[in-house]
């Protein structure tokens, strides 16, 4: 082996890892996003307080009419009761003591997610549909959730923008060495080849031991489908194929 191979490998090695932690960090976040956003978005309801002896056909038909409801649920008082018969033993014994009852009938309310960033007006709308007297959510949750999307629909983007530009780089390789000796050219460089793809390797072991401790401490842990460390593989695979050919040149 030449110093000048020996060099070669060594480069290669080093910039596929880098690149590697670097995919594998921003796939593993993408799915992070994606899971822990669609948690918060189950999760997520606007309760409305009805009036004594509501309506409740001219209820469902007000919110029917609101864009951006997805489902609509009323909850009697004995439900309610119930819940915070479970969940809270004395708030029960206080709400029970009192001369009348001031837990109200409910409607919860489920909004698409694409709504969630138009909840003033939603709000707003809401609060018009007779028999309703008084609205709550949770808006540091419905901030989290606007914040969730975003970050995992820039993830996406930049997971895209990183496979076009390996295929381009690879696109590029294959036009200059001709389509036909594409395979060819591969074989030539299979150490090269080889070698990319084991610092690929190397990168996703230590993110995936870098990350899995979360496993423990949170019960949101997503690792990425098989699917994309291989991509992450292959990737770095053609990348050492490439700077081959520029060694070759």
């Amino acid at each position: 082996m030449t110093p000048l191979n020996k060099k070669g490998y060594r480069i290669i090695f080093l910039v596929t890892v880098i690149f590697g932690v670097y995919f594998e960090t921003i796939v593993f976040f993408y799915f992070q996003s994606i899971r822990i956003s669609k948690i918060l978005i189950d999760d997520f309801r606007v309760i409305a307080a009805l009036r004594k002896n509501p309506d409740y056909k001219s209820i469902n038909e007000g919110l029917s009419r609101i864009k951006g409801i997805k489902s609509v649920k009323f909850i009697e008082q004995k439900t309610t009761l119930e819940k915070i018969e479970k969940e809270d033993k004395e708030l029960y014994l206080s709400i029970k003591s009192m001369a009348s009852n001031p837990v109200p009938e409910i409607v919860e309310i489920e909004i698409y997610e694409e709504a969630i960033g138009n909840m003033d007006i939603l709000i707003e709308d809401i609060s018009k549909v007779k028999d309703i007297i008084d609205i709550r959510y949770k808006p540091d949750e419905a901030i989290a959730i606007m914040h969730l999307m975003f970050y995992s629909k820039l993830l996406f983007l930049v997971i895209g923008a990183t496979i076009l530009i390996v295929g381009v780089m690879v696109f590029a390789g294959a036009a200059y060495v001709g389509f036909s000796n594409f395979f060819n050219s591969v074989r030539e460089s299979f150490k090269w080849f080889l070698n990319g793809m084991f610092g690929a390797l190397v990168s996703v072991i230590f993110i995936y031991l870098a990350v899995y401790p979360v496993k423990y401490i949170s019960q949101v842990w997503r690792w990425p489908e098989q699917m994309w460390h291989v991509i992450t593989l292959l990737f770095g695979g053609f990348m050492g194929w490439v700077l081959y050919q520029w060694k070759k040149n």
